[in-house]
């Protein structure tokens, strides 16, 4: 019986160690290695992803304002509202976002942000992570 129970509790531990495992692996961001024709328009990214089934895109859209702030003029990875007080937003290469912002001093300063920090392509779909 002793047996049987620790088999069970290693068949559980390795079930969840291997769920966190995958999930993990799921949040890494890194949406330019399987999307493309990546644009904005405003504060929202558009691009043509790939389906996890493989060679299937779809086109999908995010909306980065909830996500990112205006610090100063430079944009960060935190709630905010960016939209507001930056213009000018651009795709550069396929992975960062560009933008002018102003600073506390009023001044425009260009900024970028690295979209592959947080921006993840699930399954044809364009996620906040």
């Amino acid at each position: 019986m002793k047996s049987v129970l620790k088999l069970c509790i290693a068949v559980l531990f390795t079930f969840v160690v291997s769920f966190m495992t995958t999930n993990s692996a799921l949040a890494l961001g890194q949406f330019s290695l399987t999307c493309r024709d990546t644009s904005i328009r405003g504060s929202v990214l558009t691009s043509t992803c790939e389906r996890a089934s493989g060679g299937v895109y779809t086109t999908s859209s995010i909306n980065l304002n909830p996500e990112v702030e205006n610090v100063n003029g430079s944009l960060k990875w935190q709630p905010g509202n960016f939209i507001e007080t930056c213009r000018s937003t651009q795709v550069v290469g396929s992975r960062l976002l560009s933008a002018q912002c102003k600073t506390r001093a009023q001044q425009w300063v260009s900024t970028t942000i690295n979209l592959d920090d947080h921006i993840a392509n699930i399954d044809g779909t364009l996620k906040y992570e």
